[in-house]
């Protein structure tokens, strides 16, 4: 072989072998991105519903892969995605507003999470105020002079009642008992709570089990109540919300509540189109999620860009590109 061909057989491999590198160095800069989520205690619905979402973007997505956690719900997930422990989570709509405006939480009173961002409203998280039956309780208005458990301090359940009865003049007018949920079920068997607030899907597991010990009932929130708190400027965070009749076995007529959102929430530094990704997957697969829990059955794409913080510019694009949003 003529050492000219030789030369020109060598460049050739030289320039064949540079292709591959560069193609695999290609190929290397597509791994899928990594994602930590933030979803709740097993028990509650964010758990099994923030896991089931991970696993059906991190199956069917080349793109994204998503690793959901155990954590303490709304309010540790907003400040796990200041400290950049997760970048995306579940989260409770008005305790996602609280954060990001940097408002009523200690958490957050002045120091906002800047970086909260919404990608969807998946389902009403009905605010459920439940009552012993021989407290003589009616309606929320019923709850002056009356023992409240409002929840922790610096919870986000403690930040809804507080919201919620402040607006309706009720918070200087009640005997409030500074008890999370587990504490207030107790006081309430044994007489010492009269009324007790939890932010849940209907029905509860926690409601029917308190039922099965003492007589209790479900508190209305009436028209006036409702119009009271859109006076107030909070129409956006509490909406009107029917707890239909039977939905308790004690329950024989449907009750009208007010109720927050279950959010999915991202840091705003998640690209756009991973944003978009994880959303056109769930979308996408929508069947397969709705199959871990019936609270899953009420995410739609119609209702899913409804949110109190902005939202993330992915988000934007996947819902005017779906038309859902102008």
């Amino acid at each position: 072989m003529a050492a000219n061909q030789r030369l020109i057989l060598g460049a050739a491999a030289v320039v064949i072998i540079i292709i591959l590198i560069a193609g695999y160095l290609l190929l290397a800069g597509e791994e899928e991105v990594r994602l930590v989520m933030g979803t709740g205690s097993p028990g509650g619905i964010y758990n099994p519903l923030g896991f089931k979402i991970a696993e059906v973007v991190s199956k069917y997505s080349d793109k994204v892969e998503i690793e959901a956690q155990e954590s303490g719900a709304s309010v540790a997930n907003a400040n796990g995605i200041a400290a950049g422990d997760f970048q995306i989570a579940m989260m409770q709509s008005d305790v996602a507003y609280f954060a990001y405006n940097g408002k009523l939480l200690a958490d957050f009173e002045g120091n906002p999470v800047e970086d909260l961002r919404a990608l969807a409203a998946l389902y009403p998280e009905p605010i459920q105020i439940v009552a012993r039956a021989d407290a003589g309780i009616e309606t929320i208005w019923d709850l002056e002079g009356k023992r409240v458990a409002v929840g922790n301090p610096g919870s986000g359940l403690y930040a809804t009642a507080y919201t919620i009865l402040s607006a309706l003049g009720l918070w200087d007018k009640i005997d409030k008992i500074e008890f999370g949920f587990a504490e207030a079920s107790s006081a309430m068997k044994q007489g010492t709570v009269d009324v007790l607030f939890i932010v849940a899907g209907v029905p509860t597991p926690k409601i029917e089990e308190i039922a099965t010990q003492v007589d209790v009932v479900l508190v209305e929130v009436p028209d006036d109540a409702i119009q009271k708190l859109k006076d107030e400027g909070l129409g956006n965070l509490y909406l009107p919300y029917t707890i239909p009749a039977g939905s308790y076995p004690f329950q024989k007529s449907e009750i009208q509540t007010i109720t927050v959102t279950a959010l999915l929430v991202i840091d705003k530094d998640v690209p756009e189109d991973v944003a978009y990704e994880i959303l056109n997957t769930m979308f996408e697969n929508l069947d397969e999620i709705k199959e871990v829990h019936a609270r899953a059955q009420d995410i739609s794409l119609d209702k899913a860009y409804i949110v109190p913080i902005p939202l993330h510019p992915g988000a934007e694009k996947f819902y005017r590109e779906k038309g859902v949003l102008s």
